[in-house]
């Protein structure tokens, strides 16, 4: 399951629905619940938590909420194809079974660090 933040690009969304990949979106759902109900969500859902707001950093190195995986995107808008391919192996291959991570994926690299 994917859980995408309300300040997502929609096209992140839409390459979700073509792929066939489960997903919720909080714009579409909840929209202006707080960070820390959207961390609480991606628990209860064993969800990836797609994001492009770097409080989420904040929220899981200073408050403790290690147990969930979050993917901190960053790159050039509105160059998607810099980083489409490795944004799609990524939501492709989550497994809410591995250890939780919080990764950075900007238009140069992807940065993963296990929590």
């Amino acid at each position: 399951m994917i859980l995408y933040d309300e300040n997502i690009e929609e096209y992140w969304i839409n390459l979700s629905k073509k792929s066939g990949i489960d997903y919720i979106s909080i714009r579409e759902s909840n929209f202006g619940i707080s960070d820390e109900e959207v961390i609480l969500m991606a628990l209860k859902n064993k969800a990836l938590l797609i994001t492009e707001d770097k409080d989420f950093g904040n929220l899981v190195f200073s408050h403790g909420y290690q147990n969930v995986s979050v993917l901190l995107i960053r790159y050039n808008k509105p160059l998607y194809s810099q980083i489409e391919s490795v944004f799609l192996d990524i939501i492709m291959n989550y497994n809410p079974l591995d250890n939780p991570k919080f990764m950075v994926l900007t238009g140069k690299k992807l940065r993963v660090r296990k929590l």
